[in-house]
């Protein structure tokens, strides 16, 4: 049985480790995405001074809208304990407008734009830079990150049954990363017992990526958690659901999984070439 999933194993890893590897670096560099554009973008995300209390929510949202074109209004206004930032301001068009506005004056400071590196590693990450097919419609890149993530997780639920101990003592041996015995071994620890440790963290990174790759599991999801469920599944998918601690922990997750298809290759062209010398 256990031929049965390494072959399984290999052979969905083989045609895919690629773009699951770039899936995952991309993953893990936008976890801090937020983080970093707040610093890039600092007058747009904290208030040049803080003056008193800021302006009732129901007012600001008033004030925001007389400056508005017509027919847009305020979806949401996401406020912040610190007195220091912004308000962000959603609005119903163009789709995704955000507006950050200063609470003490109703001041509108710019509208939210992702900075360019990040907008193209989302694009790698999402649809491998591709576009929409204009002959066939089929958003290629989209389709092969999708598939690529749904054979993942066969990928990291098949690693799990060839890792799995015989016993108690294999068990401690199996959890240990070895070093000083050389980079086979080394690299074989990293893939077997790396993947192990990281395993639930890319289990829900996979399945929560599903989400934006196929409306069938969407429905699916919406359906076990409940509709209105895709904040909770986008906190996930990012790490943002601990703040800081979780966003370190998917960051780490996400780049131990993109070392898993480079080290198996590894392992995989070793093991042909050993073949080929008996």
């Amino acid at each position: 049985m256990k031929k049965f999933f390494r072959n399984l194993h290999l052979w969905l890893s083989l045609p895919f480790g690629v773009v699951m590897a770039i899936t995952c670096l991309t993953g893990a560099i936008l976890v801090f995405e937020q983080d970093i554009t707040k610093i890039v973008q600092h007058d747009l995300h904290y208030v040049q001074e803080v003056k008193g209390n800021p302006i009732p929510a129901d007012s600001l949202i008033q004030q925001v809208e007389l400056t508005l074109s017509e027919g847009v209004i305020v979806k949401e206004m996401i406020t912040s304990d610190d007195p220091r930032h912004t308000y962000a301001v959603k609005l119903s068009k163009p789709r995704n407008a955000t507006i950050y506005v200063d609470p003490y004056t109703a001041e509108i400071l710019g509208t939210q734009s992702r900075l360019p590196f990040f907008a193209t590693t989302l694009k790698l990450h999402r649809f491998l830079l591709g576009k929409r097919d204009a002959e066939s419609g089929i958003f290629w890149g989209k389709t092969i990150v999708g598939v690529s993530t749904l054979l993942f997780v066969i990928v990291l639920l098949t690693g799990v049954v060839l890792w799995w101990p015989k016993s108690k003592e294999a068990f401690r041996k199996l959890v240990r990363i070895h070093f000083g015995n050389g980079v086979s071994r080394l690299l074989y620890d990293l893939h077997a017992v790396g993947g192990m440790y990281v395993l639930i963290f890319l289990l829900l990174l996979a399945l929560t990526g599903l989400t934006w790759s196929f409306p069938w599991w969407r429905s699916v999801v919406n359906t076990l958690l409940g509709e209105g469920s895709q904040s909770l599944v986008y906190a996930i998918h990012v790490g943002s659901w601990a703040g800081t601690f979780s966003r370190i922990l998917t960051f780490i997750a996400a780049l131990i999984g993109a070392t898993l298809p480079l080290t198996g290759y590894y392992l995989w062209l070793k093991r042909l070439l050993r073949k080929k010398k008996k």
